[in-house]
């Protein structure tokens, strides 16, 4: 090499930028990686401390490992590559997350055996899996198209203006993901929400009294957003411009900002969590029978009178107060039942106990209800009977897409009551004499409207009637607690969750768990609650 070329070369070498080069496999592969590490924050995945003392949990990955979306989605060629690219994410941070629907299996209650039981899990795994991350999907699309920049303030000519990313690409999250791709009516089952991930971190949960899971998404979101910014202006990423800040110092400038925010809120947190007192005085038990799914369902299904002499044994040592029973406890139609009534009524007077059951009814032209009674400690039912308003698409009812599908994945909608069940249309609170109750049912505790709504109805204390058998041993249960204290918190309400085959938890207006049972095992739960009944700021606003 002549010296002259040696000359250039090193020249070259000088000047040439570092740029991060993505082929189209890298990406794809880069997607499902990244997608599938954020899906480790879920709650209820652990690895065991190496010491052995305890788990330990990965919820911090939520407040940065969302950044390799962003920046896959700013560095795409076109809208269609950023939407491959998020649906793909979200696909596999969802397979992650939501493992437990592979515990739908064994199914031979339903007449499938082991592979078909397999089969038919796998395949409910991959469709929510893939309809959640359609809606990641979307987002990405959504911020691909919207043109943005790394900078704090919007900029650009009248023709063409650049949100800032630091605000914009949280509102798109949360519009997209928390709000119109999981409606009800758009078929979303709100699972894998990122604030709950953060369900023991009970300072920085605290926020969200004012402003709900949904506002510590958009920070959380926020976060993601400042890292991607700062990874793209450090590396130059090739094609996320818009996400490039006027220099490296305004991009530390804006983790700085976010360091603060994160900081406020954590001294709030501590604050409140430190200094709000809620006085507990209403003994509760929650009797978790472990009546599991294949008794329930097949040839080996108990009568309703040996369900209600197991509830009866084990609420042989139930404290005076207020007991609960899980979702379809007594499957049938109860308000129809005359002498299962009485035997309610006279346990309810003997024990001294206000009881919420879950059973089923029928309106006046037959139509079948999920269902919450109330039986009242002097021995009358109470007269207004819940009936669940979000039901779960295919589990409770048939979309109208299913008819087109072939007479096996109809029979998956095998409810108590033989076919689907019709969705409810208000709250309600049964008025007991030591406590205002607001029943919810599985699902609805995944929904911060249906929460909020029964609250301000006048609920002074939450109660979430649970059937997992459906699930087995996954991780649902867990899931189903975190979800359960987000609603504590955004409400300041104590939250009972009451699950069939457990695990169930006694949950305080602050977030913490204060009691808890694990699953598998037929006991009884006891604790305490106690009535509140001002409005957080939260229940208050959020109507949408």
């Amino acid at each position: 090499m002549t010296k002259t070329a040696e000359k250039r070369q090193k020249n070259e070498s000088k000047t040439r930028k570092p740029q991060f080069k993505f082929s189209w496999p890298s990406n794809l592969g880069l997607a499902l990686l990244s997608g599938a590490v954020l899906g480790l924050s879920a709650p209820g995945i652990t690895m065991p401390v190496i010491s052995g003392a305890g788990t330990f949990s990965f919820w911090f990955l939520a407040w940065f490992a969302l950044a390799p979306l962003l920046l896959l989605t700013k560095s795409s060629k076109n809208v269609g590559q950023a939407f491959f690219r998020g649906t793909m994410f979200g696909t596999a941070y969802n397979m992650v997350y939501q493992n437990w629907y592979l515990g739908l299996q064994p199914l031979d209650w339903l007449g499938f055996n082991n592979w078909q039981g397999w089969l038919l899990a796998t395949l409910a795994w991959m469709v929510v899996c893939v309809h959640q991350g359609l809606i990641i999907g979307i987002f990405s699309a959504a911020a691909y198209f919207i043109p943005t920049t790394g900078q704090f303030f919007t900029e650009g000519t009248k023709k063409r203006i650049k949100l800032p990313a630091f605000f914009i690409l949280p509102l798109l999250w949360v519009l997209i993901v928390n709000k119109l791709g999981n409606a009800h009516m758009a078929l979303g089952v709100p699972f894998a929400m990122l604030e709950y991930t953060q369900y023991k971190q009970i300072s920085l949960l605290q926020i969200a009294s004012v402003v709900g899971g949904i506002g510590l998404s958009y920070l959380m979101v926020m976060c993601n957003a400042v890292f991607a910014t700062i990874i793209a202006t450090f590396s130059k990423l090739k094609g996320a411009n818009s996400l490039l800040a006027p220099s490296q110092t305004v991009a530390l400038y804006q983790g700085f900002v976010m360091a603060v925010i994160l900081t406020g809120i954590l001294a709030y947190g501590f604050y409140q969590s430190s200094t709000t007192k809620f006085t507990a005085d209403i003994p509760v038990s929650v009797v978790q029978q472990n009546i599991n799914i294949d008794m329930q369902k097949t040839t080996r299904r108990y009568q309703t009178e040996d369900l209600f002499r197991i509830h009866k044994d084990l609420m042989a040592t139930a404290p005076r107060g207020l007991s609960i029973w899980t979702e379809s406890s007594l499957p049938t139609y109860l308000s129809r039942e005359k002498g299962l009534q009485q035997n309610l009524k006279e346990l309810a007077t003997a024990k001294g106990t206000d009881i919420v059951v879950g059973a089923m009814d029928l309106d006046a032209t037959g139509r079948p209800y999920n269902s919450a009674y109330g039986i009242t400690s002097s021995g009358t039912i109470a007269e207004n009977i819940y009936h669940k308003r979000y039901l779960v698409p295919v589990g409770e009812y048939a979309p109208a897409f299913l008819n087109l599908l072939p007479d096996w994945a109809r029979r998956m909608t095998n409810t108590p009551a033989g076919g689907g069940f019709n969705s409810g249309t208000k709250p309600e609170v049964f008025d007991f004499a030591s406590v205002r109750v607001g029943p919810l049912i599985c699902f609805e505790i995944i929904s911060p409207e249906e929460t909020a709504s029964t609250v301000r109805e006048g609920a002074e204390v939450l109660v979430n009637i649970s059937d997992l058998a459906w699930f087995h041993d996954s991780l649902l249960g867990e899931q189903m607690i975190a979800t359960s204290v987000m609603r504590a918190v955004e409400n300041r309400r104590y939250v009972v969750f009451a699950a069939n085959t457990g695990p169930s938890a006694v949950i305080d207006p602050l977030g913490r768990v204060k009691d808890r049972c694990g699953a598998g095992k037929a006991q009884i739960l006891t604790g305490k609650v106690g009535k509140v009944s001002y409005l957080s700021p939260f229940t208050s606003w959020y109507r949408l």
